[in-house]
């Protein structure tokens, strides 16, 4: 009988803390939320009386090359997601390659990689897609915006089931090239870097 009235006693205990925890989540949430809806109200403020911090951010934010991927990242790592609850919503990948070509060339201020047939392309970094369409010279083309403030340009696919303002992770299926070739251009600040920094 003690046996069975300490087994309740303890399923009764880890039910108050689970409790508790589910409680100390909710009130952090609504801390964040209303964090962010302080900065945001101040920052309108200042906006709407400071002309000179307007013209500061109208240049910073629609004139130069603004990365919302590096934004995203930073938003997450300090205040965290905005879903309360995304451990619900968490999926498992299923699909974790790295980029894998048989052969690379110099094309157009970029790289052409010879690809085995019917190969599946992976995201070689986590960004926000922010191009999605066809391109001269490079044909279906998407380009995503890093996290580290490059972007890389996917061209020559044949098919991609990405949109465009899809956040993807490394190694998300980006999807097919034609003909297994697969055309590439890195940019930082609107400027084409050499790809052996980032193809390693």
């Amino acid at each position: 009988m003690e046996k069975v009235d300490e087994v309740r006693k303890r399923i009764r205990n880890k039910k108050e803390v689970k409790s508790e925890n589910n409680d100390n989540k909710f009130k952090f949430f609504v801390f964040k939320f209303f964090i962010v809806l302080l900065l945001f109200s101040l920052a309108t403020m200042l906006v709407k009386t400071d002309i000179n911090i307007k013209n500061i951010i109208y240049n910073n934010v629609y004139n130069k090359n603004f990365s919302f991927a590096f934004f995203k990242n930073t938003y997450n790592k300090y205040i965290g997601n905005i879903i309360p609850f995304q451990n619900i919503f968490k999926e498992k990948k299923v699909f974790k390659e790295k980029l894998e070509y048989k052969s690379l060339s110099n094309y157009n201020k970029g790289v052409k990689l010879k690809l085995n047939k019917n190969y599946i392309i992976p995201v070689i970094k986590d960004g926000i897609v922010i191009f999605s369409g066809d391109k001269e010279m490079f044909g279906k083309t998407i380009i995503i915006q890093g996290s580290d403030g490059i972007d890389v340009w996917y061209g020559n696919l044949a098919n991609t089931t990405l949109k465009l303002y899809d956040y993807v992770d490394t190694s998300t299926l980006l999807g097919e090239a034609n003909n297994d070739e697969l055309y590439m251009i890195f940019q930082k600040d609107g400027v084409e870097i050499d790809y052996k920094e980032v193809l390693k």
